[in-house]
C-alpha cells in the first residue's frame, strides 16, 4: 500500500478526498431498493404492437370525424366505409420442412392482420407437425389484403427464433363471395422461397352491411409439396342467406357510446349488428375490443 501511494505521489488524503469526489451525493431515489412490481417490467413484443394497433387506431377514427366533421359540420360516423366485415381465421397446423435444433421444437405462430397481432398456443414438441387449432375472430379494414403469418420456436433460455413465415392473400372467394376457404399455403425460411414447409388455415368473413367498395387481392393456390396439383379441396359449407341488420336506436347508441368513450359510434354499430341485435353480446364484444 505505501509503495503504491508512492508510486502515485499522492497523499492519504488527497486520495480521501478523490473517493469522495466518485461517492453519489444527494438524496436516494424513490426506487432505490424498491422491488420492481408488473408495471415497471418491459413490454413483450406482441403488448408493444397491441398498443401500437390501439394508438393507430384511435388516431384513425380521431382522423375520420375531423374530416367529416370539415365537410358538413358535425362528425359524420364513416368507419363503414372502412370496415369491410368480420375475418374469421383458423390456424389448424403445420407441416415444417425441419426441426431446428437438437430438441423437438414448441411451436406458435404469429398472425398480423392490418394493425392488429394475434399468437396461437405453443404447441410443446410439435417439432415438424404442429397442431394448434386455434380461431381468430377480428374485423378486417378496406386496403387489407394479406394476412402475415410467422412461426416461431419458444426457447427458454434465449429469444425465440423465427422458423417459417408467409404472406397469405385474402381472395375474392373469401371477400366477396363469403366462401370458407379451407386450404394449404407455403412457408418460407431458410430452406428457401416457399420450401419451409405448409401451413393449413381455415378463412372465412362474415360482410358488415351496408357494404363498402373492396379492393380485391389476387388469387393464389398453394402447390403440392410433392410436385402434384394444387393441394385444394371443397369443403360443404355453404354461406347462410345474409338477413336484414337489426336496427339501433339512438338511445342505445348513446348509452353504449357512454359505456365505451373510447370506441367510435360506427365500430359500435358494427358490433351490434354482427352481435345480431343482442346487447349483452354487445357489451361483451366491446370490452373484448377496447381491452
Amino acid at each position: 500500500m505505501m509503495k503504491a501511494a508512492e508510486a502515485s505521489g499522492k497523499t492519504t488524503e488527497e486520495r480521501r478526498a478523490e473517493r469522495r469526489q466518485k461517492a453519489v451525493v444527494g438524496p436516494l431515489p424513490e426506487s432505490f431498493l424498491r422491488i420492481p412490481g408488473i408495471d415497471d417490467e418491459p413490454m413483450t413484443a406482441e403488448e408493444r404492437d397491441r398498443e401500437m394497433a390501439i394508438a393507430l387506431q384511435r388516431q384513425l377514427a380521431l382522423e375520420q370525424q375531423g374530416g367529416a366533421a370539415g365537410a358538413t359540420g358535425a362528425a359524420v360516423p364513416t368507419l363503414n366505409q372502412n370496415v369491410m366485415g368480420r375475418l374469421t381465421i383458423t390456424v389448424v397446423e403445420a407441416k415444417l420442412t425441419k426441426n431446428y435444433g437438437v430438441t423437438r421444437m414448441d411451436p406458435y405462430a404469429r398472425l398480423r392482420v392490418g394493425h392488429n397481432v394475434y399468437e396461437t398456443p405453443t404447441c410443446q414438441n410439435g417439432a415438424r407437425e404442429p397442431k394448434w387449432n386455434k380461431t381468430i375472430n377480428c374485423f378486417l379494414m378496406a386496403g387489407s389484403k394479406t394476412i402475415d403469418v410467422e412461426i416461431y420456436d419458444e426457447c427458454t433460455f434465449s429469444p425465440d427464433s423465427l422458423i417459417a413465415h408467409a404472406a397469405i392473400p385474402l381472395t375474392e372467394r373469401v371477400l366477396v363471395q363469403g366462401e370458407m376457404v379451407d386450404d394449404w399455403w407455403p412457408l418460407s425460411g431458410q430452406e428457401g422461397e416457399e420450401k419451409e414447409g405448409m401451413i393449413h388455415l381455415i378463412l372465412s368473413m362474415q360482410n358488415i352491411p351496408p357494404g363498402s367498395a373492396i379492393r380485391l387481392p389476387t388469387s393464389g393456390v398453394a402447390p403440392s409439396m410433392s410436385g402434384g396439383k394444387p393441394m385444394s379441396y371443397t369443403t360443404s359449407y355453404v354461406p347462410p342467406p345474409v338477413a336484414a341488420p337489426p336496427a339501433l336506436t339512438e338511445e342505445d347508441l348513446e348509452e353504449f357510446s357512454k359505456m365505451f368513450p373510447a370506441i367510435d359510434k360506427a365500430v359500435i354499430e358494427a358490433v351490434f349488428v354482427e352481435s345480431r341485435g343482442d346487447k349483452e353480446a354487445t357489451v361483451n364484444a366491446l370490452l373484448q375490443l377496447g381491452s
